[in-house]
């Protein structure tokens, strides 16, 4: 089955993404043009039999699923995630995003994406060995560090060898670098650490992910993924569809209302 993200990922291309939480808008975004989308378990009412429909979808549209496993790091350590990444791969998932608060919450995760049970309950796929483990796809766990201590450990984290992509969610990040509640996306301090990632990625073979935190408008957006893509980020999420259609909506609505003799309300 084809995935396009992980072609853009061994061909060493940008990947554009959002985050989509409807059917409809899956076929959507496959439709313009973005090769990923994620599947958020962590702030949406997203249960499992959501997320397998989006992943089904998704794999339909020809556009790559990524799930984001619910987690809460600001809590600290959960052993749960682990059990969460093997059922996400029990529902098709190939890749899961983590939000972790420590590097033993992805050892574990690592372990747990070995298993086999990729829709084992689907399509049994174990003919000749009578498990499935022979015809097992690769699981990608994709690391989001999202504390001081799990943001401490991004060299640990990259220079695991079955890790293939790291991912810096760039408001959290610069909230817990710089030490202030407002997300600043051109913050010095992060931009060290972004490009620290991307050196770190080259030498162990590791794609840096992040995404544009929140750009108010299209211009903005634009600019900030020129920016990630030039500082050697190659999967950049642009936030998600509900967030892009309100600010299109907005400009549209702005130039409109004043002709029409509207008011906001």
């Amino acid at each position: 089955m084809r995935s396009r993200l992980l072609e853009d990922l061994e061909e060493g291309r940008t990947s554009l993404g959002l985050w989509v939480n409807s059917v409809d808008m899956v076929d959507v975004c496959g439709y313009v043009g973005f090769r990923w989308v994620m599947i958020d378990q962590m702030f949406s009412p997203n249960d499992w039999h959501q997320t397998a429909a989006l992943i089904t979808a998704a794999e339909a549209a020809e556009i790559t699923p990524v799930v984001r496993i619910q987690s809460n790091p600001w809590l600290g350590y959960d052993r749960r995630i682990a059990a969460d990444v093997a059922r996400a791969i029990g529902v098709g998932a190939q890749f899961m995003l983590v939000s972790n608060s420590g590097k033993r919450e992805i050892d574990e995760c690592v372990v747990a994406a070995r298993d086999w049970h990729h829709k084992a309950l689907v399509v049994h796929r174990g003919r000749e060995s009578g498990s499935g483990a022979s015809t097992r796809r690769r699981a990608f766990v994709i690391p989001q560090p999202e504390t001081q201590e799990a943001l401490d450990a991004l060299e640990q984290v990259i220079a695991d060898p079955e890790i293939s992509v790291v991912f810096i969610g760039m408001s959290d990040a610069s909230r817990i670098i710089t030490g202030n509640e407002q997300p600043d996306f051109y913050n010095t301090k992060l931009w060290e650490y972004v490009d620290r990632a991307v050196a770190l990625g080259r030498e162990h073979g590791v794609t840096i992910g992040a995404n544009t935190s929140y750009a108010y408008t299209l211009e903005e957006l634009r600019k900030r993924v020129v920016m990630l893509h030039e500082h050697g980020v190659r999967m950049i999420m642009m936030q998600g569809v509900n967030f892009i259609f309100q600010i299109v909506a907005e400009q549209l609505l702005g130039e409109l209302q004043p002709i029409l003799g509207l008011t906001r309300p």
